[in-house]
């Protein structure tokens, strides 16, 4: 029975989370890192993680469809406009959004359905990113479900 390191259970765990993506709960990563554990000890060659079935959600969107974009930075004429524009040319729908200019401090927070976008997930972070440093934000972009589980620790 091999043993393993706290170390390397951790870099399982990364391995899972990216694996499972929006589907990354809690309890799911522990559901396929125990699995993959037990895979190990007993010499199998790892499977890839199950499919677990998409969330219902607004808009006829599922959790997996949906990321919250996050800017922040020095106000500038033109932050959201630039920012909302890169979404639209992605073809991708602003569910919600809170916007705060507190002094010469701009934020932003977006709940977007990439349901329909023209593009995959890492060009919409690409694109979202490179529109960011024209204002010299930090844009930070993830999926909804990790954004959440991420919050709730």
């Amino acid at each position: 029975m091999a043993v393993l390191s706290e170390n390397e259970i951790r870099i399982i765990a990364e391995q899972v989370v990216k694996q499972l993506g929006s589907h990354a709960t809690p309890a799911n990563v522990e559901k396929v890192v125990h699995e993959t554990i037990e895979r190990i000890e007993q010499n199998e060659q790892p499977k890839p993680a199950p499919e677990y079935i998409k969330t219902a959600a607004f808009g006829g969107s599922t959790v997996q469809d949906r990321v919250i974009v996050t800017a922040f930075g020095k106000n500038k004429i033109g932050i959201l406009a630039g920012i909302t524009s890169c979404l639209a040319q992605t073809n991708c729908d602003v569910i919600d959004l809170s916007q705060k200019i507190l002094k010469e401090f701009f934020t932003v927070m977006l709940l977007v359905d990439i349901s329909n976008a023209n593009i995959d997930f890492e060009g919409i972070k690409q694109e979202l990113t490179a529109t960011g440093e024209k204002f010299d934000l930090k844009v930070v972009v993830q999926h909804e479900e990790i954004f959440k589980t991420m919050h709730r620790i």
